[in-house]
């Protein structure tokens, strides 16, 4: 119940407020500037968010792919959206409608979003982004092919989910892990935004499963029984901030324990999934707002735009092992996840919005 009542407010909200007209409207100014009061950062963080967008406009080949893995392209389409980039207008329009096309057609009669022949560790992870990204697209600029196909693809999240409230990377797996479950929670989330219907029971079994993998002390675990990691940490605390359950008494020490982690470009502190962990780490700090957002972000921000390449992209970070498969023969996954990390200040996602 929770997780409607919050999003219908959303919804209001989002019918209060003027459309977003482009990535350079006033709209997005304001936007930036609610979250990020020094205004002497802002031009600098919207001039690498660009740059980055530039590099990966470059990227996308002629069928509308970024990648072989729908994880990268998805995430290259979030980054665009993320900077207030809209299907249909603007300088970006025909790399958003390309990129969405692709997508479309990677959809199998299941409804898994996984193109042939493609390098993976497990469908549910690109079944989720994707799904994500369609439904962030389709909240922007509905068409009936897309309605369907995301339709399909919350059908065949909500029919994979585990009995403990949990998934995993293959949608016949019998176990789950909170990492790939935290992602289909924030698809499910942009889905019921966009007025895809998501059962409550689906929502209350996630939350569960999320609770169950706590370990106390601001720990979260890969698998119940497990030990803690800071990506774990960052992870499962946005899923119930996401939805919802900002007063959860698990949220506090798990915050404090992020704080902890030290915010250098590499895997200190254990943090072995370094952009996975930035990504959520920043939502978290965000949701939270107060003393943490205001510690965390500038830090975060400085570490960011101090490592983009010349040429608008983001690597790997020196001993990362995060997903490097997924990085191709290009920076498409590094960059769409920096990128999206520094647009926590605008906020134009509304499956992150407060």
């Amino acid at each position: 119940a929770v997780f409607f009542s919050v999003l219908g407010a959303i919804e209001v909200a989002a019918q209060a407020t003027p459309e977003v007209p482009d990535a350079q409207g006033a709209p997005a100014k304001a936007a930036t500037a609610e979250i990020l009061s020094d205004t002497r950062h802002i031009e600098r963080v919207r001039a690498a968010v660009d740059k980055a967008l530039a590099y990966l406009a470059n990227q996308q080949r002629d069928d509308g792919a970024f990648d072989g893995n729908n994880a990268p392209n998805a995430m290259a389409l979030l980054a665009f959206m993320g900077r207030g980039h809209v299907p249909g207008r603007g300088p970006y329009a025909d790399v958003l409608e390309k990129g969405k096309r692709f997508i479309l057609r990677s959809q199998n009669d299941a409804g898994v979003f996984v193109p042939e022949r493609t390098a993976s560790s497990g469908p549910m992870y690109q079944q989720a982004l994707a799904t994500l990204a369609m439904a962030e697209m389709y909240g922007m600029d509905p068409d009936p092919e897309l309605e369907e196909k995301l339709r399909k693809a919350v059908d065949l999240i909500v029919s994979c989910q585990a009995d403990n409230g949990g998934w995993r990377y293959h949608s016949s797996a019998g176990d789950h892990d909170l990492s790939v479950t935290v992602m289909q929670i924030v698809a499910l989330r942009a889905a019921n935004n966009a007025e895809i219907g998501v059962p409550e029971s689906t929502i209350e079994k996630a939350v569960a499963y999320v609770r169950s993998s706590n370990i106390g002390g601001g720990g979260y675990s890969y698998q119940p029984g497990g030990g803690p990691s800071p990506q774990m940490s960052a992870a499962g605390t946005v899923s119930l901030q996401l939805l919802g359950y900002f007063d959860d008494p698990t949220i506090p020490p798990a915050l404090k324990h992020l704080s902890g982690i030290p915010v250098a470009w590499g895997t200190d502190g254990g943090v072995s999934h370094f952009y996975y962990f930035h990504y959520y780490a920043m939502q978290a700090n965000y949701q939270a707002g107060g003393a943490y957002w205001a510690d965390w972000h500038p830090r975060v921000r400085e570490l960011f735009l101090e490592n983009q390449n010349p040429n608008g992209s983001w690597d790997n970070v020196p001993g990362g092992a995060e997903n490097a498969g997924l990085a191709g023969v290009n920076n498409v996954y590094w960059t769409s996840m920096a990128s999206l990390v520094l647009e926590v200040y605008m906020h134009f996602l509304p499956a992150y919005q407060r």
